[in-house]
């Protein structure tokens, strides 16, 4: 790789993935990185449809659904358009949801065969700081990382919206250490964009229960990004 980006990233030779636990994640964490980088693959993990008669849980009620599969068809269709905008590539697993009682299993022989199917240059996978599915992911992801070995970059992004609660990134940083997980500084991107802004904005059913208006709280905010290396023994 070498450094020929005006955002200082090495320029990728080669496929980007995103790995995004739910719809908006890699847009709100990702959207900037993902503004300058088309053709990028985003590929979200809780995609799963539930079942026809799965009443919805008290977030889709809160964000207007009255079932649950009505909320997820609505939240494709709104993740479609997002990264439409960004001129990204999405794929989809068929996980569940934890709200829907998904538990994400066997979800890391099934992220092995997709990547190693897509061969990207360069994975970007969540931090993993808060919330069940965004933790199973990144745990997930560091298995797959192991057992894919040499061949791939792999860099950790900090999930919005739980990043600026106190500690947290500090203390997962930390645990990674633990697991012989080095996580060093890679790369800063300014995502004060309109085109983020626009992006972000596509996931409406959500952005009033988040309490979030576009380009004015953590989507907002430099998106950070952590160059993963060393031998996971977790």
């Amino acid at each position: 790789m070498r450094k020929d980006r005006q955002d200082g990233a090495p320029a990728e030779q080669g496929g980007i993935v995103v790995l995004s636990p739910h719809f908006d994640d890699a847009v709100l964490a990702c959207g900037a990185f993902l503004a300058g980088r088309p053709g990028a693959t985003v590929l979200t993990v809780c995609a799963g449809l539930p079942p026809p008669e799965m009443p919805a849980p008290d977030w889709d009620r809160r964000c207007g659904f009255h079932s649950a599969r009505q909320a997820v068809l609505a939240r494709i269709d709104e993740n479609r358009r997002a990264l439409g905008l960004l001129r990204a590539v999405g794929r989809q697993l068929a996980m569940l949801d934890s709200q829907y009682g998904g538990q994400c299993a066997g979800l890391s022989p099934r992220l092995a065969r997709e990547l190693a199917a897509m061969r990207p240059a360069l994975v970007l996978m969540p931090l993993g700081l808060f919330h069940d599915d965004h933790i199973r992911v990144s745990n997930a992801a560091l298995r797959v990382r192991r057992w894919l070995g040499p061949g791939m970059s792999w860099v950790a992004y900090e999930d919005a919206l739980y990043r600026r609660r106190p500690g947290l990134v500090q203390r997962r940083l930390a645990a990674l250490r633990d697991r012989g997980v080095r996580a060093t500084p890679w790369l800063t991107v300014a995502a004060d964009l309109p085109i983020k802004r626009r992006a972000v904005g596509a996931y409406a059913s959500q952005l009033g229960p988040l309490g979030l208006i576009p380009g004015r709280g953590d989507d907002a905010l430099p998106e950070h990004y952590w160059r993963l290396a060393g031998d996971d023994h977790g």
